[in-house]
């Protein structure tokens, strides 16, 4: 009898010994679980945070690491209605919360196999799995999932070690899945997987990490984790438009704030990962909307986000998805120009299509903006003046485009790479060891020689190219190369109105060692803002160097302030582009009332500004004229208002000033007076203050009788000043802001003014 007990005692130890378990239905020998330490106290339904989906049933989700990061045990919630499986539960929460990832086996016999899950800790959104140390080719997760197709889960760690990451199955250990109904007293190992189990209302379930083979207890202590929201203020900081890696994925923007953090593919995070078309090389605001420009409709390799097309349209201000065109004529996408609050003309490898704004319609082809093969006759940047909008043609020159017409007027003719406004209103264009003065209305040109450097051309592979001007300076800025297809290590700065050069105002970092820091796609921009530059540059070389980018900041004096790097990827960053938060201001000179008995004029270029666009740039016209049988109204070459009395009487004339799409508008009350002078006599009505802000002299300019000064400063204190000859003497004033209000024979104005 005693052998017996001792035989039975024998084989009662080896089976419990040797007991097999099961790992989300796959049956193991080399595991032993005890699941004695497995009663833990859990939090209520009520402290959860973040709940996803919708339904009237609830169950709570845990992951627990056991990597000594903390918070360690953080929990969401999951509603639903009708049935749904724990496989529904982690799917659901890794599609919404972006910080959250997993590695699946999906499709076994046993149903889909957890191998790796991991959270972002750092919100660096460095989301990225390495297999076996690979670090060239990441893997990203779709919808918070990476696959693979065997029980490889050893091989994978996370591209951002400081993050929870833990993944397994033969050599690291692995995840155990614990679960928990209400009518259950304690958590019980599941030997079924995700696949199989059948959540009902209440019930818990615990995905806890055996790191090594050893046996943790499930944890005490969870975290409810907080909700994840994506970055919804793009008015603070800049955009960086990407081309993205061809083959792999269609373009994308990020967005670096003011407060330097990096949020990345915030157009795909806002739009359930949509994307751009493959090759995203270009960007603009216009009017509150952000039009992205690709050179292809789709990428054939992404298998990660949906393309959106040649053109995506998205709300510039929240970055929701307006409208996408895979066709945009029938080219390939190049460039984008607002021509006024209604139309658009896109540039692209085949010429000029005009888009309607009002009605998100591609249009037609300009005449005469085709011809030419796709990396012959294809079309760059284009800007848009008071008249024209100046369009590049690779190998034709630069086109002169009526947009009241949509007609070509002009030709010049020249290899011109880019083209900007500066400051002053004057229009630029570039060649290779050139910079051409071009009269925005006879089309004159005036060439001045790049004395030693040349520009980086930008025809190859398109790109808008680096040359730039300061909305607040009087000065263009570009990249110098070494020759057609190599970037130099400076950039230039040009003084528009001294016309002299600096080939050595500020030098590209990272010159050091064998690889080096070179210029990617426009590379450069100025803050119209800040009036900082910023530059992109990626590390020379092939391969996985160009999984290395930084944005440098610099100020307008060339001094280096700033510089990010970018999580390791092929970004390809092509474009930096600024938001648009402010409208036009319309000076207080600018009269209400006026009485005009011969041909008039007022001179629009001075009474309205843009904070964070170029002055010079905003387009005035004429919206509507009450009575134009009493006086007609137009906006001459020269930005004038011309007010031509036709009879006796009034009319309420509304003129229009649009910055970059954002209009405000001004009624200005005409009392007419018929005169026997001839038409072509025209007096000129103008009133300007300069310079402001000031530090000795003021000086206004007026054809006005001045028949009262006075001055205030911003309590309402009025402060006694002596004008005379158009001059104030204000050298002995306290620095601060001022009113100044002039009284004429013909109206009021006032005027704000900063002391220096």
């Amino acid at each position: 009898m005693k052998k017996f007990y001792l035989l039975m005692s024998f084989f009662l130890f080896a089976f419990f010994t040797h007991a097999q378990i099961k790992v989300q239905g796959v049956p193991r020998n080399d595991i032993q679980l005890n699941s004695a330490h497995k009663n833990a106290a859990t939090i209520n339904f009520s402290d959860i945070q973040y709940w996803v989906g919708t339904g009237t049933n609830q169950a709570a989700f845990a992951v627990q690491w056991n990597d000594s990061k903390n918070p360690d045990a953080i929990v969401w919630g999951f509603r639903w209605n009708g049935s749904a499986t724990g496989e529904d539960m982690l799917k659901a929460i890794a599609k919404a919360d972006h910080r959250f990832f997993s590695l699946l086996y999906q499709g076994t016999q046993f149903g889909s196999a957890v191998g790796g899950l991991g959270f972002d800790l750092n919100g660096a959104n460095a989301n990225a799995l390495y297999k076996n140390g690979n670090v060239t080719y990441p893997y990203y997760p779709v919808d918070g999932i990476v696959n693979t197709t065997a029980y490889d889960f050893d091989d994978y760690t996370a591209a951002d070690a400081n993050d929870h990451w833990q993944s397994g199955w033969a050599t690291n250990g692995y995840w155990a899945y614990w679960v928990k109904d209400p009518a259950d007293p304690d958590f019980g190992y599941s030997g079924a997987g995700a696949s199989s189990r059948v959540l009902v209302n209440g019930s818990w379930d615990v995905w806890n990490f055996n790191a090594g083979f050893a046996d943790f207890p499930i944890s005490s202590t969870m975290t409810a984790v907080s909700p994840y929201i994506a970055s919804t203020n793009f008015t603070n900081g800049y955009f960086m438009v990407n081309e993205e890696w061809y083959g792999h994925t269609n373009g994308s923007v990020n967005f670096i704030d003011s407060n330097g953090n990096i949020n990345y593919r915030v157009y795909s995070n806002a739009n359930n990962n949509q994307a751009f078309g493959a090759t995203t090389q270009y960007g603009t605001i216009y009017g509150d909307k952000f039009y992205f420009i690709s050179k292809q409709a789709a990428d054939g390799g992404d298998t990660q986000y949906t393309p959106g097309g040649r053109l995506v349209i998205a709300n510039a201000q929240t970055m929701q998805k307006i409208a996408g065109f895979n066709n945009i004529g029938g080219g390939d996408g190049r460039s984008f120009v607002g021509v006024n609050e209604h139309k658009g003309y896109i540039g692209a490898s085949n010429g000029i299509y005009i888009f309607d704004i009002d009605h998100l319609q591609v249009g037609n082809l300009i005449p005469t903006t085709g011809g030419g093969s796709q990396y012959a006759g294809q079309v760059g940047n284009m800007i848009r003046t008071q008249q024209y909008v100046f369009a590049v043609k690779q190998t034709v020159g630069i086109l002169v485009i009526d947009p009241n017409t949509d007609t070509v007027v002009n030709t010049i003719s020249g290899a011109f790479h880019s083209i900007v406004q500066a400051k002053d209103g004057s229009v630029w264009a570039i060649q290779d060891q050139k910079i051409v003065n071009i009269n925005p209305v006879t089309f004159a040109k005036t060439e001045y020689a790049i004395p030693t450097t040349k520009y980086l051309g930008a025809w190859g592979a398109w790109n808008a190219g680096s040359l730039t001007a300061s909305s607040q300076q009087n000065a263009l800025y570009w990249i110098n190369s070494i020759n057609s297809f190599s970037s130099g290590t400076q950039i230039v700065k040009f003084d528009v109105t001294t016309k002299t050069f600096n080939e050595n105002f500020a030098a590209i970092p990272g010159q050091t060692g064998t690889y080096k820091q070179i210029p990617y796609g426009a590379g450069l921009r100025v803050n119209p803002s800040t009036d900082e530059l910023i530059l992109n540059t990626t590390e020379s070389g092939y391969g996985a160097h160009y999984q290395k980018n930084w944005i440098h900041t610099f100020n307008n004096t060339g001094v280096l302030t700033n510089t990010k790097i970018l999580n390791d990827y092929y970004w390809f960053p092509a474009l930096a582009v600024f938001p648009d938060n402010s409208a036009p201001v319309v000076s207080n000179t600018f009269p209400s009332q006026v009485n005009v008995g011969t041909a008039t004029s007022i001179d629009l270029k001075t009474i309205v500004s843009d904070s964070d666009n170029l002055s010079a740039a905003i387009l005035k016209s004429v919206k509507s004229n009450s009575n134009p049988a009493v006086v007609t109204a137009s906006v001459n070459a020269n930005e004038e208002l011309v007010l031509t009395p036709v009879a006796n009487g009034t009319s309420d004339i509304v003129i229009s000033f649009n910055s970059n799409g954002k209009i405000v508008e001004k009624t200005l009350v005409v009392n007419a007076t018929a005169s026997v002078l001839a038409t072509a006599e025209v007096k000129k009505l103008e009133f300007a203050v300069y310079p402001n802000p000031v530090t000795d002299i003021l000086y206004i300019k007026t054809q006005e009788q001045v028949k009262n000064i006075t001055l205030y400063d911003i309590s309402g204190k009025l402060i006694n000043v002596q004008y005379n000859n158009g001059q104030i003497n204000v050298s002995a004033l306290p620095k601060g802001m001022y009113i100044l209000r002039a009284t004429t024979d013909k109206a009021v104005y006032q005027q704000k003014l900063i002391k220096n």
